[in-house]
């Protein structure tokens, strides 16, 4: 999460857990455009607590980089089996966690696909 879809002013309208023809711009969790729209801010770092930061600043870039593979596979500049073997399997594992992550979140929706 959270793919969201914009109205002709460019507000957040809705967000989904999946990517749809209307909700194809990924924003950050912790955006406070998205925090507006659900009224749910996630918890920010202490001020000077670098770890923390960089923590939560690593949860953002992890899936980037899962995007950024995923692209670069669908445009065939690399292949699955050109990556290490335990980079394939924590791909192939989170990948199977967000799936499972998402068919639960579907059913929970009642097939609007709306938050």
């Amino acid at each position: 999460m959270p793919y969201v879809e914009r109205n002709s002013s460019g507000e957040i309208i809705s967000a989904r857990l999946t990517p749809s023809a209307t909700a194809e711009e990924w924003v950050e969790p912790g955006s406070t455009e998205l925090a507006a729209l659900t009224g749910i801010s996630p918890p920010k770092p202490a001020p000077g607590n670098v770890r923390a930061s960089l923590e939560h600043s690593d949860q953002g870039l992890i899936r980037v980089l899962e995007d950024l593979i995923d692209t670069l596979l669908a445009k065939d500049v690399i292949r699955f089996t050109d990556l290490p073997l335990p980079a394939q399997n924590r791909l192939l594992q989170r990948r199977s966690l967000r799936d499972s992550l998402n068919r639960n979140a579907d059913l929970l929706d009642d097939d609007s696909g709306l938050l």
